[in-house]
């Protein structure tokens, strides 16, 4: 028994920003910046929505029609609070039945991922038919306005998946942790480096983000497609974490991937972290992109630093 995703939802914030109007703001670089991004577009969280407000609206078009959800598991890197458990919060506020498995995952670019692995384990148990999977980050709060690295590259938003119950075959999961890059991006929140009365700041550097990437994501890929015995040949579309355009070329060349099996959208939307997956499959769902059978490699990797993967079967 394993699962299959039923329904995707998405929910952006409502503030949506030009790259080439904030360049012309700070005087930046556009071409140099869109040349190595290739975003053109960003969304940025108001004070009003927090990460917990844009889950719930991307939710709520699930819970609508499906109240009885069996799991909840919310991913996100912008928790609202420390306690209680986030997820604890969304269940009441959706209105949710209350004998419910319901907890946080604290992962940004691999999180889809690994909500997806957990919903999988989850819906083993014949008490659990449905898993409902929200990924919500709103990193741009914490983002300084002269930062011009993480300014033109993050985006905030949200998005809910629904996986039920259903019969094929198991995939296998790859995952690789490297927490010796712990400051290659990062944020303090709290403990001895918390700063009373200041905002934390998020910190990348993106030379070393892109030389982890570079060196162990082609690996990992190589070894998903082994470990599940899929040929790239077979696979209808490969969807990375939409890092950048130089992340996302270089990995097309290093794999030798055909640009026909490649969807990306960080052009339009931006870096959303955890939600960059589930967009892709939403947009390729909404678009009928994609029939039933059809494999789809997923790949996310970055904050942590971590690497996690598998193959999709439609």
């Amino acid at each position: 028994m394993n699962g299959a995703i039923t329904q995707i939802e998405v929910k952006l914030p409502k503030n949506k920003i030009s790259i080439k109007k904030l360049c012309a703001k700070y005087k930046w670089d556009y071409l140099k910046i869109i040349e190595k991004t290739g975003i053109k577009n960003v969304y940025h969280s108001s004070k009003d929505e927090s990460a917990i407000k844009l889950a719930i609206s991307a939710a709520k078009k699930i819970t609508k029609k499906n109240k009885k959800i069996d799991a909840l598991i919310y991913v996100t890197q912008s928790p609202e609070f420390f306690l209680p458990t986030n997820a604890c919060v969304i269940q009441n506020r959706l209105g949710l039945k209350k004998n419910i498995i319901a907890y946080d995952i604290n992962q940004g670019c691999t999180g889809f991922v690994y909500g997806l692995y957990n919903a999988q384990l989850l819906l083993q148990d014949n008490l659990i038919n449905n898993v409902l999977i929200i990924c919500s980050d709103t990193y741009t709060k914490n983002i300084k306005k002269d930062n011009k690295s993480c300014l033109t590259l993050f985006s905030d938003g949200a998005t809910a998946i629904l996986v039920k119950k259903r019969k094929n075959k198991k995939k296998q999961y790859i995952f690789y942790t490297d927490g010796s890059g712990e400051n290659d991006l990062k944020l303090h929140f709290s403990g001895n480096q918390f700063v009373k009365n200041k905002i934390p700041e998020l910190s990348m550097d993106g030379r070393k983000v892109l030389i982890f990437t570079m060196n162990y994501v082609p690996q990992i890929v190589r070894k998903t497609l082994k470990e599940n015995k899929v040929t790239l040949d077979e696979l209808k579309y490969v969807i990375f974490h939409q890092a950048s355009k130089i992340v996302i070329e270089n990995l097309i060349r290093k794999l030798d991937i055909p640009l026909n099996k490649i969807y990306k959208n960080y052009d339009r939307f931006g870096n959303t972290v955890s939600s960059t997956i589930p967009l892709c499959l939403y947009e390729l769902r909404k678009k009928k992109m994609i029939s039933k059978g059809d494999k789809i490699l997923i790949c996310g990797f970055g904050v942590g630093l971590s690497i996690a993967s598998t193959i999709m079967e439609v």
